[in-house]
């Protein structure tokens, strides 16, 4: 999984084809003061200047991390929380039209 966006970088450089990757996530549970639990996933990833610079080992142009609660209700499905936290990504600021890779 990757998404393909244009960004600038902080050298004033386009890149057009950019290659975001989410390379971790882990789950942080935290116990409130009524003592229910809460959940909350942090990922992170690097964004390189296109796929080739990606799957050449070069150097990212570029870090993000987020986070976002877990929804933990009955029913809930968190079969692909990998999948959960690209989704998540792609409504973030300068990801909103990133396309699936």
């Amino acid at each position: 999984m990757a998404l393909t966006l244009s960004i600038e970088t902080t050298f004033g450089v386009t890149c057009s084809q950019a290659h975001a990757v989410i390379l971790e996530f882990r789950l942080v549970k935290s116990i409130l003061d009524n003592g229910s639990k809460s959940f909350v996933v942090k990922y992170g990833g690097l964004i390189y200047a296109d796929a080739t610079a990606y799957t050449s080992d070069k150097q990212p142009i570029s870090r993000f991390d987020f986070e976002l609660p877990l929804d933990v209700t009955d029913g809930a499905d968190q079969e692909n929380i990998l999948k959960q936290c690209y989704l998540h990504l792609k409504t973030q600021s300068g990801f909103t039209d990133a396309i699936d890779a």
